[in-house]
């Protein structure tokens, strides 16, 4: 009797950990490209999330930053997750995005609230998303070049002006 229950147990369990088996993504990325007048870089990742199983999972995110944050679902096993970030805190390379299911989420809360590390939680699948600082406009306003241009043109006025009086 206690081989059996045992043996259901332990199936039960197996059977519970690989719940959506192994997981790919097929990311695409999508960053700010002109920040002359804005304050703020946007980030968006979308991915396509193939499981062996076909399950189709809600997931959460969490970013290097220590933030978790629900992921949209936006079509069939489509993802899409997003942040900002300061313009003087972008910079382009890669940023490792954690994904969580349900029961990962609940484990992440719960080492938040333990006080545990975050990051010794199994996450059902990290991935990578390139990121691309923006362009912040020329080095040299036009108003400044055009008054440094003005200056030329009136010392060189006056200096002719100058030699032909003299």
């Amino acid at each position: 009797m206690y081989r059996q229950l045992f043996a259901l147990c332990l199936v039960a369990v197996v059977c519970a950990s690989g719940a959506h088996g192994s997981c790919k993504a097929t990311l695409n990325a999508f960053s700010t490209q002109d920040a002359t007048i804005l304050t703020q870089l946007a980030h968006v990742a979308e991915f396509t999330l193939q499981c062996s199983n076909s399950a189709q999972p809600s997931l959460f995110a969490e970013f290097p930053c220590g933030k978790v944050v629900p992921v949209a679902k936006v079509g069939d096993s489509k993802y899409q997750v997003s942040w900002v970030e300061d313009i003087k805190q972008g910079s382009s390379g890669n940023v490792q995005v954690r994904l969580f299911d349900e029961d990962g989420y609940a484990n992440v809360r719960k080492a938040q609230r333990d006080g545990d590390k975050v990051s010794s939680v199994k996450s059902l699948l990290d991935i990578s998303v390139p990121t691309r600082s923006a362009y912040k406009g020329p080095w040299i306003k036009a108003e400044l070049l055009a008054a440094f241009l003005v200056g030329g043109v009136a010392y060189f006025a006056f200096t002719t002006k100058s030699k032909v009086q003299s």
